[in-house]
């Protein structure tokens, strides 16, 4: 008979049932069609050229943004202000990091994590979400330095390829992804515009940059966890999605964009966000408890 662990599905595949991703290129390329479509609508071929031209450059854009989660996951007993944790659970603080790297014109805006944790044995009951942060309303500094390695193969099992740098050290993909001038963002600061926990085992964070770059910027989210002494190992799935400006194309094309198919003017007025998927196994292991 096999254990628990062995007939377990991945966290991720069990995330993706209730979060199911965006086809983003395919909608990339919706995109570009109706621009051809309706350049036959405007007045002169300049405006049809530089409609076309502008979608066929942002979609080349798109394929070149890079999002990830790190691998490394930092897990330590909480001892921060005093939460409410039930009888028989101990609080554990679990920190993980994320890394932007657009080439869109106008970096990313937005920035949307929705999070999971699960069970080895399917139902995470031995576990309860306390707290998340940072805190609604207060700033987020970027870390101070690119460290470890980026999840890039996340993206083939959700059927999204990556421009999947050869490096996955978090230093040497800014290296390839930019070229030698780094163009690391040491001072961005984003607002947690929210911090949620969503029922025992949920998180959702959404970040926000009134000035965003074009460069890249790490963050630390952190989830304080209340976990029964005797439950089976915790392991989490997460999704993120970084967005432009909402309305950003009327500065490159106006309005015509808002005549275009109702599922892709859906995804472009959100802002044509670049996703990732995250995967962390064994977060709190029993013999973490012990």
């Amino acid at each position: 008979m096999s254990s628990p662990e062995a007939s377990m599905r991945p966290p991720l595949e069990r995330f993706l049932e209730t979060h199911p991703p965006w086809d983003v290129m395919d909608l990339w390329d919706a995109a570009v069609h109706d621009a051809f479509r309706l350049s036959g609508e405007l007045a002169t071929k300049a405006e049809a050229s530089r409609l076309k031209k502008t979608f066929l450059d942002l979609r080349r854009q798109a394929t070149s943004d890079l999002v990830s989660f790190h691998d490394e996951v930092e897990v330590t007993p909480y001892a921060g202000e005093q939460l409410s944790c039930p009888e028989g659970y101990s609080p554990w603080r679990v920190e993980f990091a994320l890394t932007l790297l657009p080439k869109r014109p106008d970096g990313f805006s937005r920035v949307e994590v929705l999070l999971e944790l699960y069970s080895s044995e399917g139902h995470p009951g031995g576990c309860h979400l306390l707290a998340v942060l940072p805190s609604p309303r207060s700033e987020l500094q970027a870390c101070e330095a690119l460290r470890g390695t980026l999840q890039l193969d996340t993206g083939l099992r959700v059927a999204h390829v990556n421009p999947l740098p050869r490096a996955r050290r978090a230093a040497e993909v800014l290296l390839e992804h930019y070229g030698p001038e780094g163009r690391y963002l040491s001072g961005a600061v984003r607002t947690c515009v929210a911090a949620q926990v969503r029922g025992p085992t949920g998180a959702r964070w959404r970040l926000d940059a009134a000035s965003p770059g074009v460069g890249a910027e790490s963050h630390r989210l952190t989830l304080v966890v209340a976990v029964k002494t005797d439950a089976p190992a915790l392991h989490v799935a997460a999704s993120l999605m970084a967005h432009s400006q909402e309305n950003w194309l009327d500065a490159y094309v106006g309005s015509f964009w808002r005549d275009f198919e109702t599922s892709v003017r859906e995804f472009l007025l959100v802002g044509a966000p670049a996703r990732a998927h995250g995967e962390w196994l064994d977060v709190i292991g029993p013999a973490a408890r012990e």
